[in-house]
């Protein structure tokens, strides 16, 4: 775990950014002293939990639509029957990325850390996550404005080929060697020492997704298992 120093920042995007989103209005949060993984949950964690409870991932049991979203050659992004964090859609390993885990999954391991360490593990709000991800910078990225800088820091759609001769719409102009996730820690760090806080795989936040930033992205919620969750990172 990394100690993130509390503060204030700006969250969200000014308007003249380039890629900016309606759902980024810039404004000023203030959070407390926290602390945060300084990777993402690896397959080796998420298996440990699993091997120790039995659990079985939405995406593994979901009556008549058992899948997750992957990468489907020619299609992008779709919902796909019959893969999970398991079975991702390409060779991973224990150091890679968990995927396929829904924000009922993610409760349920944080539960379970929790009950095995005796601390107080949750996930981050979305306030949190932005402001561990900028690590006191202003810029559009961590790591600057220049997004064809991403490929040493963050696993980005590049000019790194997929074994299905995948195109995406739009690509940095540079090579970060993966084409799917990579394992984590590959890259560089941002100023407080975080890594894959851009790029790579979605995180799950605590906060309800609120497109006005209307204050949700400053709480946790904990037992609404209908209303769309603020994922970040990516």
């Amino acid at each position: 775990m990394v100690r993130i120093p509390g503060g204030c920042f700006q969250m969200g995007s000014p308007a003249w950014e380039t890629g900016r989103d309606e759902d980024e209005r810039q404004h000023e949060v203030c959070v407390n002293t926290f602390e945060v993984g300084k990777y993402e949950v690896t397959v080796g964690e998420f298996n440990r939990f699993v091997e120790a409870t039995n659990h079985r991932t939405d995406a593994e049991r979901n009556v008549g639509k058992k899948g997750c979203f992957v990468l489907i050659d020619g299609e992008g992004v779709a919902w796909r029957e019959g893969y999970s964090w398991r079975k991702p859609g390409y060779t991973q390993n224990g150091n890679y990325p968990v995927v396929c885990v829904s924000w009922n999954d993610a409760m349920a391991y944080t539960i379970w850390l929790n009950r095995a360490t005796g601390q107080s593990y949750r996930l981050p709000t979305e306030a949190e996550w932005e402001y561990a991800a900028r690590a006191g910078t202003t810029t559009a990225r961590y790591w600057g404005n220049d997004p064809n800088r991403a490929c040493q820091y963050a696993n980005v759609t590049d000019q790194t080929s997929s074994p299905v001769r995948w195109s995406w719409n739009e690509k940095h102009e540079c090579n970060d060697g993966y084409w799917s996730p990579a394992p984590v820690g590959r890259f560089r760090v941002n100023n407080w020492q975080l890594n894959d806080m851009l790029g790579n795989v979605w995180e799950w936040t605590c906060s309800l997704y609120d497109k006005d930033y209307s204050g949700a992205e400053k709480k946790c919620i904990y037992n609404d298992t209908i209303s769309p969750l603020a994922v970040r990172g990516g």
